[in-house]
């Protein structure tokens, strides 16, 4: 247990390379951001014949993109800090074919004991 209990927040979380973070919180972060790329889509659709409403809803569509995409990066750093690997191999994830196999080895593979990038999981360095 780390000897400082304050929450690191959630900016660092989503948007922060610093440290690492388990299977579960990088899971649930990458959920968090289909779910809110879902409700733009599904706004866009329900505003599809009123162009104000489609135009906020696509804009939101963009930012959210944008967001997730630096996010994912960043979640993807601290997660394969926390499995005793250099921030290199969160670059996997873009390459098309391996996409899907790093994907998988993300979700499943377990936390390294304490390591160059902190002593405990879900903390930064």
């Amino acid at each position: 247990m780390p000897a400082n209990n304050d929450d690191p927040g959630f900016m660092w979380l989503l948007f922060s390379p610093s440290g690492r973070i388990g299977r579960q919180p990088y899971v649930m972060s990458i959920l968090l951001w289909l779910t809110l790329q879902g409700v733009a889509v599904s706004q866009m659709l329900a505003n599809e014949h009123f162009d104000g409403g489609l135009l906020f809803w696509t804009l939101a569509l963009v930012i959210t993109s944008l967001a997730t995409f630096v996010s994912l990066i960043m979640l993807s750093i601290k997660r394969v800090h926390d499995m005793g690997y250099p921030a290199i191999f969160a670059f996997l994830l873009f390459i098309p074919v391996v996409s899907f196999v790093a994907a998988i080895a993300f979700f499943f593979w377990p936390s390294a004991p304490p390591n160059d990038f902190g002593e405990f999981t879900n903390r930064p360095k």
